[in-house]
């Protein structure tokens, strides 16, 4: 799971606790992805569940209820992700028959890659949670992320669940795209934005974390701490790779198709390297109409003269193209020739 606590909620947390005291059914957290919106709704479920919580209304962490949240194993907590979600952030709150389950369900599972959605037999399986009474006897906490992963019928079904609230329930919903959760759910529950951190304290808490480069690698994550730390991690470019890709883009004009060629490794990391390349198209068209960088702000003298050379219509379609490889990143037929063939459209720009 994602690390708890973090400083920069420390601001938001106090408008929790009295959600709970008024009897709110439903919190929806929203915001920027990579913000730790996960970590803020754990904090809450482990808060609302606890035997004893402080004077500011977080969990004590030491009476049974809290090491029961802390493993994971509370019998009313209920987790509900999209299951390459929950593989990657919570390996130990997985049941074996709900992931033989995923595994084969949809095009995703027969692939053998795990599902980004929220399925409707997953919202289903919460009607035997609700239609009992909590096991502990206290609250029954439902945490759902993201809720713009959920598909029309899974979002339909909450929907009903949350019309008609069970007692002595909450429902914590996450979302990184709070335009793209169902009208009719956002207006059953209480909307709560946790606002990007500070830079400051992301780069102090980068550090701590052991990033080398905390500054260039919280702009590509566009200020998130936990994402730029997830892309710093197992999810990022070797430095190899990363090196030879900015060396090309910064070539611009200059760049031939032999470069390109001699450049990239075999087996480059297209998801990695495709959101790199978004990163850039978006500086240099960010830069032609407002005269700025998002995310390379160290790189800002190559990308001016950059933008300077390249052609409107160039930079868009070279953009639609990085969109439709993005689409499709998971299962590239060629890893190598899908990042060559990105380059040599980079090429056409100029």
């Amino acid at each position: 799971m994602t690390p708890r606590r973090l400083p920069w909620l420390e601001p938001v947390w106090p408008l929790l606790p009295p959600l709970a005291a008024r009897g709110v059914h439903a919190v929806l957290l929203h915001g920027a992805r990579g913000i730790g919106k996960k970590s803020l709704a754990l904090d809450f479920a482990e808060s609302l569940l606890c035997a004893s919580p402080q004077a500011d209304g977080h969990a004590c962490g030491r009476c049974e209820e809290c090491r029961l949240t802390a493993a994971f194993t509370h019998p009313d907590l209920r987790w509900v992700l999209p299951q390459a979600l929950a593989e990657k952030l919570l390996p130990q709150a997985l049941d074996e028959d709900e992931s033989a389950e995923a595994g084969e369900a949809g095009d995703e599972g027969k692939s053998g890659r795990a599902s980004r959605e929220i399925r409707v037999d997953q919202v289903r399986a919460l009607s035997d949670f609700l239609g009992i009474a909590a096991y502990r006897g206290g609250r029954r906490v439902v945490v759902l992320a993201p809720a713009e992963a959920m598909n029309a019928i899974a979002a339909n079904t909450l929907l009903k669940m949350l019309e008609e609230p069970p007692p002595a329930t909450i429902f914590v919903l996450v979302a990184d795209a709070l335009d793209d959760v169902l009208p009719t759910i956002r207006s059953r529950c209480v909307l709560l934005q946790v606002p990007v951190p500070e830079t400051k304290a992301c780069l102090s808490w980068l550090a701590g974390q052991g990033v080398a480069e905390p500054a260039a690698a919280l702009a590509l994550a566009s200020g998130g701490p936990l994402a730029a730390l997830a892309e710093s991690a197992d999810e990022a470019i070797p430095p190899e790779v990363s090196a030879a890709l900015y060396r090309a883009l910064e070539r611009g004009p200059a760049l031939t198709a032999a470069q390109v060629a001699a450049g990239i490794g075999r087996e480059p990391p297209v998801p990695a390297c495709v959101r790199l390349m978004q990163c850039w198209a978006f500086d240099l068209l960010h830069y032609r109409t407002r005269g700025a960088v998002r995310y390379h702000p160290l790189r800002e003298a190559s990308i001016r003269q950059l933008a300077a050379a390249a052609r409107s219509d160039g930079l868009w379609q070279w953009a639609d193209a990085l969109k439709s490889a993005s689409a499709a990143r998971e299962h590239p037929l060629n890893a190598r020739l899908v990042i060559e063939s990105l380059l040599a459209r980079y090429i056409e720009v100029f």
